[in-house]
């Protein structure tokens, strides 16, 4: 029996972990180094983009968004960092939202591969 991915209790792993190979790919020649976000009240940002001068903040959802959401760490980090621009991978939508100074690039997965 085959079923949607989306309904798989465990996509949420192995498309975040797609998402990490399709970023270090990207940014492997930019000498842009990924990490991770964990404050010590536990918010959590999926991977951090360190560019040297800058740093991007990648949240991953292995879900078909409707709209924008945008988790209390992701707006932690934004508040604590002020990024110019922060990522929200998913598997359909595409729009931008700004909180602050911060540009919000809501996009597909297929998107990291252009």
């Amino acid at each position: 029996m085959f079923g949607k991915i989306e309904a798989f209790s465990e996509a949420g792993f192995p498309f975040q972990n797609l998402v990490m190979l399709l970023l270090k790919e990207k940014f492997s020649e930019t000498g842009g180094t990924i990490h991770y976000w964990k404050s010590k009240n536990g918010a959590e940002v999926d991977f951090v983009i360190d560019l040297r001068k800058e740093v991007i903040p990648v949240e991953v959802k292995a879900s078909f968004l409707k709209k924008p959401t945008i988790s209390r760490s992701l707006r932690s980090f934004i508040k604590r960092y002020t990024p110019k621009e922060a990522w929200i991978v998913n598997l359909s939508l595409k729009e931008e939202v700004k909180i602050d100074k911060t540009i919000i690039k809501i996009f597909p997965i297929w998107e990291l591969l252009i």
